[in-house]
C-alpha cells in the first residue's frame, strides 16, 4: 500500500499543475454520483416512481386510448367547431375544424397519430397547469420559494432535453408515458414564471387597500391578484401548450408515437412525401391549438363568459343594464348610423335579385343530369367509369358532378340566402351579404361549372355527354355573375375611412406572382399514375431469371444481384409511371382555363390597385372582381383534387400543378380582402385617420 502511495505521489509530482494531463488525476465524479443516485432511487424507491407515473397513464389511457382514438373522426371534427365557436367564435370554429378535417384526409394513420398528438399534449399541458400554476403563485407571494425554485426552472431550460431524458428511460423505459413525462418538463417552466410575473405585476397598492378592508389572504389571491395575473397566467398556458408541440419530435425517439412518430420515420427513410405531410398535420395542430388557447384583444366574449356573467348577477339582474348615461349614447350612435345607412336603390336590389335566381338555378340543377354513360371526372382515376353505358348520373354522383356538383349546390344555396337577406334588410346581414360578396361566390361557382365542362374525358373513355344540369348550373352562374356585377356598378357601398391615393404596387406584384404560379403549375404534374407499374419487358424478366440463377448456382453473388434485381424493379416503376399536366389530352385539360383566368386576374389588379385612377368606388369594384377570379381558380384546382380523391385508386396520386395554381388563386384573392374589408353601407369618415395626402387635397380645396 505504501508503494502504491509512493508510486502515485511520484507520477502527480512529475506532472506539472500547467499540464492538461493533471485534469485526468483530479477529475470530479460528477456522472459517477449521478449514476449512483440513480440506481439508489431504482432500488428503494420504487412506490414513488410508480406513483409518478401513475397520473400519466391514467390520463393518456383513459383520455387518449379509450375516447380519443374511438371517436370517429368526424365527431372529433364537429366538437373541435363547437367548441372553438363557444370558446372563440364561430370563425375560429370552424377554421380549427377544417384544420382538423385535412390532417384527418391525409390518411387514416396520419389521423390517428393526430389525435394521439393532441391527447399527449392536452395531458402534458394539464398536468403542467396543475404543477404550475400553484407553484407560480407561491413563488410570486413568497421570495424564499421563487429564489429556491428559480435555478431549477434555469436548468430546466438550458440544459438540452435528451440529458434529462435518459433518467426518464432509465426509470420508466420507453413509449408514450415518459415521452409525456419529458415534454411536461420541458413546458412547465414558461407557466411558472409568467404566473410568478403576473401575480407580483400587480400594483401593490391595490393588494394593500384590500388587506385594508378586511381581506383575508385567501380572498386577496383570488379576487385581486389572480384576475389582474390573468393576462399572463394565459399567455403562460399558451406558451406551454406551444412548447409542448416543439418536444413532439424528441417524445418520437422515445416511441411516444404521435405525428412526431411519423416525422422521425420519415427522416429516417428519407421519405420526402411522409415528412411533408406530417409536418403540413404537426403545423395545422400547432395553430388549431395555438388560436384555441389564446384569446384576442379583439374578441367580444364567448358565450361561457356571457353565461357566467348572467349567473354571477342572477339575483341581481339589473346590474346588466348599461347605466342611462351609456344607454343614450348608445342610442344616439345607433341613430347615428342608420341616420348614415345608404337604402338599396332599386338597381342594386335588381342586381341582388338576379344573384338570388341564379343560384336557385344552380341549386336545382344538381338534382339533374350532369353526366351519360362515362364518368367524367372519375374516369381519370377509376378504371370502371370508363364505360357506365346506359347510365345517367346527377350532380352529386361520384361519377356525376362528383365534388364540383357539392360546390356548387354550396355556393348556389348560400348566394339564395344572401340574395334573401339583402332583400329584407340591406346592410344588417353578415357583411359579405353584399354585392362584392355574392361576386365573389359567384366567380367561384362559374369555375366550378367550367371545370367540368371543359375537362378532357379519360383515356379508353367508351362514350360520354353533358346532361342537361350543368347546363342549367352554367346558366345560373352566369346570371349570378350579371347580377353580383350589375350590383357592384350601383350598389351604395364607401369606405370607413379614404383610401390611401398612392397606387398599390405591392398587389400589382402580387398579382404577377400569383399568375407565374398558376402557370408554373399548369406545366406541373397534375395526375401521378402508378397504377401499370412494376410490369417488366420480356428482357428486363430474361435479366432478372439470369441474376436469380447466378444465385443459385453461386451464394456468394446474392448480395450484389439482389441490388441489381431491386434495381430493374425500380427502372420499370419509373418507365410506367405516368405523369400528366393540365395541357396534355389525356390528362385534365383544364390548363387553357387555369391560364386564362390568371392573367384575367393579373390584369384586373392594376385597376384595383389604383392604377388607372383613385377612384374609391372603382378600386373596390375592380377588387371584388379580382376576388372572385381568385376564387375561382382555386375551384379549379380543389375540384380536380377533390373529384380524384373521392374515387381514387390505389397508385394514383393528384400531382403538385393542381395545389400551385390554388396557390396562385389564393394569391388574388387575398389581394383585395383588405379593401374589401374597408367597405361598408355607411360612409364614417374619421378626419384622424386620413392619409397626409388625403389631408393635402382636403386642404387644397378648402
Amino acid at each position: 500500500m505504501i508503494q502504491l502511495f509512493a508510486s502515485m505521489r511520484m507520477q502527480a509530482e512529475s506532472v506539472s499543475i500547467f499540464d492538461t494531463e493533471i485534469l485526468d488525476q483530479w477529475e470530479i465524479p460528477f456522472g459517477a454520483w449521478v449514476d449512483q443516485m440513480i440506481d439508489w432511487i431504482d432500488a428503494n424507491l420504487s412506490w414513488l416512481l410508480d406513483a409518478i407515473r401513475w397520473p400519466f397513464a391514467f390520463l393518456l389511457e383513459n383520455f387518449v386510448d379509450d375516447i380519443l382514438s374511438s371517436v370517429p373522426w368526424i365527431w372529433v371534427v364537429l366538437a373541435t367547431v363547437i367548441i372553438g365557436s363557444l370558446v372563440r367564435s364561430p370563425k375560429i370554429g370552424i377554421s380549427a375544424g377544417f384544420a382538423l378535417a385535412i390532417c384527418g384526409l391525409l390518411g387514416m394513420e396520419y389521423w390517428l397519430e393526430t389525435v394521439r398528438t393532441i391527447g399527449m399534449v392536452m395531458v402534458a399541458v394539464l398536468l403542467c397547469a396543475v404543477i404550475g400554476i400553484p407553484l407560480g403563485i407561491a413563488c410570486g407571494r413568497m421570495d424564499s420559494v421563487w429564489n429556491m425554485v428559480r435555478p431549477i426552472l434555469d436548468a430546466m431550460q438550458v440544459v438540452h432535453a435528451f440529458v434529462y431524458m435518459l433518467p426518464v428511460v432509465f426509470f420508466w423505459g420507453i413509449g408514450v408515458v415518459p415521452g409525456t413525462m419529458v415534454t411536461m418538463v420541458f413546458a412547465l417552466p414558461p407557466l411558472i414564471r409568467l404566473t410568478n410575473l403576473g401575480i407580483r405585476q400587480v400594483p401593490e397598492e391595490v393588494v394593500e387597500a384590500s388587506r385594508a378592508f378586511g381581506a383575508s389572504e385567501l380572498r386577496v389571491l383570488t379576487h385581486v391578484q389572480l384576475p389582474l395575473a390573468r393576462p399572463a397566467l394565459m399567455t403562460g398556458l399558451n406558451q406551454t401548450l406551444l412548447m409542448s408541440i416543439a418536444m413532439i419530435g424528441i417524445a418520437a425517439i422515445m416511441g411516444a408515437g404521435g405525428l412526431g412518430r411519423l416525422v422521425y420515420r420519415a427522416v429516417q427513410n428519407f421519405d420526402i412525401a411522409a415528412s411533408a405531410s406530417s409536418g403540413l398535420a404537426l403545423f395545422l395542430v400547432a395553430v388549431v391549438m395555438d388560436r384555441l388557447s389564446q384569446p384576442e384583444e379583439t374578441d367580444t366574449g364567448s358565450l361561457f363568459s356571457r353565461i357566467k356573467n348572467a349567473w354571477a348577477h342572477r339575483l341581481d339582474p339589473e346590474a346588466l343594464l348599461p347605466d342611462s348615461e351609456a344607454a343614450d349614447e348608445t342610442k344616439s350612435e345607433e341613430t347615428k348610423v342608420e341616420d348614415n345607412e345608404a337604402p338599396a336603390n332599386p338597381s342594386e336590389r335588381t342586381g341582388m335579385g338576379l344573384v338570388g335566381i341564379g343560384g336557385l338555378a344552380a341549386v336545382i340543377s344538381v338534382f339533374m343530369t350532369w353526366g351519360n354513360d362515362a364518368g367524367l371526372l372519375s374516369g381519370h382515376s377509376r378504371f370502371s367509369d370508363l364505360d357506365l353505358a346506359g347510365q345517367s348520373f346527377d350532380g352529386l354522383a361520384a361519377s356525376g358532378g362528383s365534388l364540383v356538383g357539392y360546390a356548387v349546390l354550396g355556393f348556389g344555396a348560400l348566394m339564395s340566402l344572401m340574395a334573401v337577406v339583402f332583400m329584407k334588410r340591406p346592410g344588417k346581414g353578415s357583411r359579405w351579404f353584399s354585392p362584392d360578396g355574392a361576386m365573389i361566390l359567384s366567380g367561384a361557382m362559374l369555375f366550378s361549372v367550367l371545370t367540368y365542362l371543359m375537362v378532357n374525358t379519360a383515356p379508353n373513355t367508351v362514350s360520354y355527354s353533358h346532361g342537361v344540369g350543368v347546363y342549367v348550373a352554367l346558366a345560373g352562374s352566369l346570371l349570378a355573375v350579371v347580377g353580383s356585377i350589375y350590383g357592384l356598378w350601383n350598389g351604395q357601398y364607401a369606405p370607413l375611412r379614404p383610401l390611401s391615393l398612392r397606387i398599390g404596387w405591392a398587389r400589382v406584384i402580387v398579382g404577377i406572382f400569383a399568375l407565374l404560379l398558376i402557370g408554373v403549375g399548369t406545366i406541373s404534374g397534375w395526375t401521378f399514375d402508378e397504377r401499370l407499374s412494376g410490369q417488366l419487358t420480356e428482357e428486363q424478366i430474361a435479366e432478372v431469371d439470369r441474376l436469380r440463377e447466378e444465385v443459385r448456382v453461386d451464394p456468394s453473388t446474392a448480395a450484389l444481384n439482389t441490388l441489381e434485381v431491386g434495381r430493374i424493379y425500380n427502372d420499370a416503376r419509373l418507365n410506367s409511371l405516368v405523369i400528366l399536366d393540365s395541357w396534355v389530352e389525356d390528362g385534365g385539360g383544364l390548363g387553357k382555363l387555369t391560364v386564362a383566368g390568371g392573367i384575367l386576374g393579373a390584369l384586373m389588379v392594376f385597376p384595383a390597385a389604383g392604377v388607372f385612377g383613385s377612384s374609391e368606388h372603382l378600386r373596390w369594384k375592380w377588387s371584388a372582381m379580382v376576388a372572385a377570379v381568385g376564387a375561382g381558380v382555386m375551384m379549379v384546382g380543389v375540384g380536380w383534387v377533390a373529384a380524384l380523391l373521392r374515387v381514387g385508386e390505389n397508385l394514383i396520386v393528384t400531382g403538385a400543378g393542381a395545389f400551385l395554381t390554388m396557390l396562385g388563386g389564393f394569391f388574388l384573392l387575398s389581394t383585395s380582402k383588405s379593401l374589401l374589408k374597408e367597405f361598408r353601407r355607411q360612409k364614417v369618415y374619421d378626419d384622424g385617420q386620413l392619409t397626409p395626402e388625403v389631408q393635402e387635397v382636403l386642404a387644397a380645396t378648402t
